[in-house]
């Protein structure tokens, strides 16, 4: 299950331009931790959200989007507060992304803590965050509220640390605000940027990573783009090579990323933090790579959501990865 926003991405028809030279944009539904969810149910896990969108068309498409993917939207707010929230992405010609948002206010961080139904949360095994929705008020609260809760009901916490650094106040409040979340949470998924961001120092991984295990995370995973992934628990740390693919458009791959590691470790029978320094290298790895190549998938087509991997696209690959390795 996951909550925080869910929003509009507007894509570039013709990549490689900035924003004052694109004639045409395509509307796409995005938003990191809906990407999540809707990457847990194409994989054929179950996956819920919850979040608030504009009672407009961008905020029904955005319902429908989730409905149609089996997203569970019980938990989906609707209001005339606020409209849903855009995000014009340019695409540079590597496939690499840069980000305008229309946030302020939009419906998103409108949710509220009264708003959270927590016999929803109740039903989850994992509840998955990012740092977005903890910006402003009163989506800070509500986001902490449900985290909080499913926390001490024993679920599973999983943060994406996802630093859009042009949305906060000042990047001392979201340095502050990401070490809170940080201590909240047991699975983390990072890129090298976002930990270096994190740790304030250019250090080897191995030490950056153990800063963020040392703040209470039991598994950190660090995004590395094309090369892959590098994971570490307190027992073992290990690099995952990534897969070649032409990249088309980077968005979501980090979602796809998230939504594959979180599927297979609740199908390997993860359902209790406490079990998550049980999980042998091997499986790690073998985690990793499914993880590494929802990711790649991701890159070759346009958009977010559009874009995530059936289970049976991940599958087909691992079948090559595996026949290479041979």
């Amino acid at each position: 299950m996951a909550i925080g926003e869910a929003i509009i991405d507007f894509i570039p028809t013709t990549p490689g331009k900035g924003l004052a030279d694109t004639p045409a944009f395509e509307k796409r539904p995005g938003g990191a931790p809906a990407n999540v969810a809707v990457g847990i149910a194409r994989l054929g896990g179950s996956s819920g959200f919850i979040g608030k969108f504009g009672e407009d068309e961008f905020g029904r498409f955005l319902l429908r989007t989730l409905e149609e993917n089996h997203v569970d939207t019980r938990a989906v707010v609707l209001t005339r507060e606020a409209k849903t929230g855009l995000a014009f992405v340019t695409l540079k010609d590597n496939g690499e992304r840069e980000f305008i948002f229309y946030r302020q206010p939009c419906a998103d961080i409108l949710l509220t803590p009264e708003e959270i139904a927590i016999q929803y949360i109740e039903q989850a095994k994992v509840l998955h965050f990012g740092t977005v929705s903890l910006i402003v008020e009163p989506g800070r609260s509500a986001t902490y509220h449900a985290v909080q809760w499913a926390r001490s009901a024993g679920k599973i916490i999983s943060l994406d640390v996802n630093l859009r650094e042009a949305l906060w106040p000042s990047l001392a409040a979201a340095r502050q605000e990401i070490y809170t979340a940080l201590s909240l949470a047991h699975i983390v998924k990072v890129s090298e940027e976002e930990l270096a961001f994190i740790t304030g120092n250019n250090e080897s991984i191995e030490e950056e990573t153990n800063q963020i295990l040392a703040l209470g995370p039991g598994l950190v995973f660090v995004t590395l783009g094309a090369g892959g992934c590098y994971v570490k628990t307190k027992h073992f740390a290990t690099a995952v090579e990534g897969i070649a693919v032409q990249a088309v458009d980077t968005t979501g791959a980090g979602d796809a990323f998230t939504a594959a590691v979180l599927t297979r470790l609740v199908e390997i029978g993860l359902h209790d933090p406490r079990q998550i320094h049980d999980i042998s290298l091997s499986t790690m790895q073998e985690i990793c790579t499914f993880a590494n190549i929802a990711g790649a998938l991701t890159c070759t087509k346009n958009g977010a959501i559009p874009a995530l991997p059936t289970k049976a696209d991940v599958e087909e690959r691992m079948g090559q990865v595996r026949m290479n390795a041979k």
